[in-house]
């Protein structure tokens, strides 16, 4: 059983370009910013929590630092939207870079969803196209 280690370290960028001027629909746009921890729970019920750093990148879109990547979230749908690339580590040893694209969806005002993790390569004894879905909650960091 892999763990999906959490970094964004890869990303799979999608353009925000605000065109115009902010206008009262800009405003009521749901959005984040600053310091958040993201705990991801795997179907076995295993935890892991990690610092998101978030900022807007203009209207519907933020930019999140988390470990050494960063990548870009869309409102689609009323839904922030994130798809990245991840590293495996397997428990008992062993670490894929890359091994996995993950697909990241929540809602702005519960701040809860899904990461849904699409294996690229064989790791920790799972195929390729093996498919996790983790259950997402995002919380303010506290100072």
């Amino acid at each position: 059983m892999g763990i999906i280690a959490r970094g964004l370290t890869a990303t799979a960028i999608f353009g925000c370009l605000a065109v115009g001027s902010a206008s009262t629909a800009w405003a009521d746009t749901p959005t984040m910013s600053g310091n958040y921890t993201e705990t991801s729970t795997t179907p076995s019920g295993k935890s892991i929590d990690n610092s998101w750093a978030v900022n807007s990148c203009g209207n519907g879109c933020l930019w999140i630092k988390a470990g050494l990547g960063a990548s870009q979230a869309t409102l689609q749908d009323g839904q922030w939207v994130m798809d990245t690339m991840n590293n495996v580590a397997c428990v008992g040893g062993g670490y894929t870079l890359y091994g996995t694209t993950t697909h990241t969806v929540w809602d702005p005002n519960t701040l809860a969803g899904t990461s849904t993790h699409t294996y690229i390569t064989g790791a920790c004894g799972r195929p390729p196209g093996d498919v996790q879905v983790d259950q997402i909650s995002i919380k303010a960091a506290s100072s």
